[in-house]
């Protein structure tokens, strides 16, 4: 009982981490061998080799991340929004809606709601954007470690599967085959599904087809 007790509260309050710690534990999966043959053929540093596994992840997965972000934040740093004529589209939309069904979108109560739900709108934004920044953090420095003591962590996790030495084999090269065909696969297909996507919006002439695609 005590066990199981300690074991959810950790659950509980690493839950805002899991995140960072699943994407350390994915990409240890993927860089795992370049790791061992880094190490023990070529008989580099781990701590060097470590620094470098990090840095190809960085450039591969928040590299990417961040100039889709930096795009984003680009193109909406150049749009105008014409205010008076969003706000005459909504007084026009509002007195319909009252003509027909006889309910004021436009009430106090209504705008007192919507003015309620902004600042919560609003923090949300806030919080995914620094969860997103803990959770990379952690990320690299859970996945440091996990490169230092690859060896050592896998052995301890081999002797904890409660399973006969073939059934762990086929367990873990089933572990190693899902997360290195998610890693792999969902990424390419959206970058296959993007850029066809980016494709059709340019021979459309749809304005910013790339940050569309």
């Amino acid at each position: 009982t005590i066990i199981l007790g300690l074991g959810l509260i950790l659950f509980i309050k690493m839950s805002p981490f899991i995140g960072g710690i699943l994407g350390a534990c994915t990409i240890y999966i993927m860089v795992r061998k370049q790791m061992f043959y880094l190490t023990q053929e070529k008989h580099f540093k781990k701590s060097i080799t470590a620094i470098l596994l990090l840095i190809e992840a960085i450039m591969c997965f928040l590299v990417p991340l961040s100039l889709a972000v930096w795009l984003l934040i680009n193109k909406l740093q150049t749009v105008n929004v014409d205010t008076t004529g969003f706000i005459h589209t909504v007084t026009n939309l509002a007195d319909w809606l009252h003509t027909k069904t006889g309910y004021d979108l436009l009430s106090a109560e209504n705008i007192s709601s919507i003015a309620s739900i902004l600042p919560a709108i609003g923090q949300f934004l806030m919080g995914s954007i620094s969860s997103f920044a803990v959770n990379a953090f952690v990320l690299v420095f859970i996945l440091y470690f996990m490169l230092i003591g690859g060896i050592q962590m896998e052995k301890y996790i081999y002797e904890l599967l409660p399973f006969s030495d073939t059934n762990k084999k086929n367990v873990l090269k089933e572990i190693n085959m899902i997360v290195r065909s998610n890693a792999i696969g969902i990424p390419l297909l959206a970058v296959i599904q993007g850029g066809i996507a980016t494709l059709g919006y340019y021979l459309f002439d749809v304005p910013s087809a790339l940050l569309f695609g």
